[in-house]
């Protein structure tokens, strides 16, 4: 009897299908998305506590131009190639590889590690909402005022409705948050090296050896703070390249990278890398640096609301909270998407607030600020999975085996993959307890030796088998699934702006302003203007320019009107 494709492809589930070739997206989006998620709360946190790590500044600046290459490279070779051309997310592409069996266990950690993530920024961003009610530092790792925790669960019951029901409006929204991130990540230079410079009693700067200079004796002096440890360039450069691992190295950026039209997109991500991280990691460490000595408190106490109100006044706190806001989003969707592999049964708005919930608790404690802490954790245990996925794709195939083999095979769990992700795991767990390998550089051997234990299990338990059928089969299936989904995309429709011209005019003024703003940044550390007024005059500045550009995003996808087919991509802020 003659199998029936055009069923098989129809009962594919929707999480399980590839983006059909419409909804592919533009570059745009991509800078958007990397840039709202990478000049971000954490970068406040990482930047601050990498001052505590005995390293000079000239290390630090070599650090994390080596590390953050490294990491653009890793995102545009491994990551955004396999997106491309599966134009599936990790989770789904998973069950092909692992089996489902294995696709809900990694979902299940990965879930916990994007939860974990999410409740940290939740709890930056209740840093800066604590120094707005005067609730006092939280140094402990448990919540000393309830005041606290209140602030939390509010924060934390906004960015869960938003993630359940509004997280594609913050998603456009973030393309109006970053550029004036970007502008208060100036100020940590332009307004904070004013206050530096006033706060040591160092000459004013006339050349870069100046500005170097005063970076090597007052923030990264290479002295190692009391609890801090001493580290050199090369563990500077380690932690910028692990830091994103788990969404490059891991694959879990396939999400974002299945929409993009060619594998060439990857390299988009040196704005978030470079802007996101080398430019506001310095920032950070000088407003960490500058703070500390302006308050006469050690930088290992102080917290990002503490920080920032020393040094940039609201305007410094409104970052944090934007900041948190726009990282923990796409977190606690990342971990919804995850569990709703496994909780079937479930609509996905319940498991993201049940997801929300679980965030909010974890919130309320202060330790997870820690959030090197927390990077440690996920890259030593996550992007093990992307080594054997990469293996599978790559790799296999080259070697005489077949991709997908464990699925054509019938199997519920790969067994190759699972043993080489335990041997990883114990190589992990091992050089952690005997301190053999500094975790800053652990994530490549661990990478390596997972992909290595794959390939060499893989070819020996049955990836060279011949599925010469069910790859025949499969082939006709998704031919008949992309006829599918062209008449899909047929019914769906384009959506424009009911007043072209306000929505136009609205956008211009907002660009108009934000110049406005960058100028007056960098006047102060001309001498022009003063930091009392940057302080002063910055948060309206930042409420007009937020006014207009909120109007001016809400006239082009709020306030707009059905015309048509769909011409265009899909935007790729749903899939985060």
């Amino acid at each position: 009897m003659a199998k029936n494709y055009k069923a098989m492809a129809a009962a594919i589930p929707m999480e399980d299908r590839p983006i059909s070739k419409k909804n592919v997206s533009g570059l745009g989006n991509f800078f958007g998305i990397y840039g709202g998620e990478h000049i971000a709360a954490t970068e406040f946190v990482i930047g601050a506590t990498l001052v505590t790590l005995g390293v000079k500044a000239t290390d630090i600046f070599i650090g994390f131009f080596i590390g953050n290459i490294l990491a653009t490279l890793t995102y545009a070779l491994i990551c955004a190639p396999i997106g491309v051309d599966t134009r599936l997310t990790l989770y789904s592409y998973l069950k092909k590889v692992m089996g489902p069996y294995m696709q809900k266990i990694y979902n299940i950690v990965w879930g916990l590690a994007s939860i974990a993530m999410a409740a940290s920024m939740l709890t930056v961003s209740a840093s800066a909402v604590r120094e707005i009610f005067g609730i006092k530092l939280q140094t402990e790792w448990y919540p000393t005022d309830i005041k606290f925790v209140l602030v939390v669960i509010v924060l934390g019951i906004i960015v869960t409705l938003v993630a359940a029901n509004g997280f594609e409006a913050v998603a456009k929204f973030s393309s109006v948050c970053v550029p004036w991130m970007i502008v208060v990540f100036m100020a940590g230079f332009f307004v904070v090296i004013p206050q530096l410079i006033r706060a040591t009693g160092a000459a004013n700067l006339h050349s870069f050896g100046d500005f170097m200079n005063l970076m090597n004796t007052s923030v990264w002096s290479g002295a190692v703070i009391k609890g801090g440890q001493k580290l050199t360039m090369f563990h500077v450069a380690g932690f910028a390249w692990m830091c994103n691992l788990a969404y490059h190295g891991g694959l879990n950026d396939m999400a974002l990278f299945r929409y993009a039209k060619s594998p060439k997109y990857g390299f988009v991500t040196s704005y978030g890398m470079f802007i996101g991280h080398f430019f506001a990691w310095g920032s950070a460490g000088i407003m960490g640096a500058t703070a500390s000595i302006l308050l006469n408190k050690s930088l290992l106490i102080l917290d990002s609301g503490a920080i920032t109100s020393a040094v940039l006044g609201a305007t410094g706190l409104l970052a944090v909270i934007i900041a948190g806001w726009t990282t923990a989003n796409p977190s606690i969707y990342r971990a919804s998407l995850a569990y709703e592999t496994i909780f079937t049964k479930i609509s996905p708005k319940k498991v993201t607030y049940g997801v929300g919930a679980v965030m909010t608790l974890v919130g309320c404690f202060p330790i997870t600020m820690n959030i090197m802490t927390i990077v440690n954790i996920i890259v030593l245990v996550v992007p093990a999975i992307g080594a054997i996925v990469f293996a599978e794709h790559w790799i296999i195939p080259k070697l005489g085996g077949t991709r997908c083999w464990a699925s054509y095979k019938g199997l519920k769990i790969n067994y190759a993959g699972l043993i080489a992700w335990l041997l990883s795991l114990a190589f992990v767990s091992y050089m952690t307890i005997t301190g053999t390998i500094h975790s800053y550089f652990l994530f490549l051997p661990t990478y390596l030796i997972a992909m290595i234990a794959y390939v060499i299990l893989a070819l020996n338990m049955g990836a060279r088998d011949d599925y010469s059928a069910q790859v025949e089969e499969e082939k006709k299936v998704m031919e008949e699934l992309e006829k599918i989904q062209e008449e899909e995309d047929e019914e769906q429709v384009n959506y424009v702006s009911k007043n072209p011209g306000l929505q136009k005019l609205a956008a211009r003024a907002s660009y108009v302003v934000l110049a406005a703003f960058a100028i007056f940044t960098i006047s102060v550390f001309l001498g022009k203007a003063s930091v009392l007024q940057w302080k002063t005059y910055s948060f309206p500045i930042t409420i007009v320019y937020f006014v207009l550009g909120g109007l001016a995003t809400y006239l082009k996808y709020g306030y707009a009107e059905k015309e048509g087919n769909v011409t265009g991509a899909e935007d790729l802020a749903n899939d985060l």
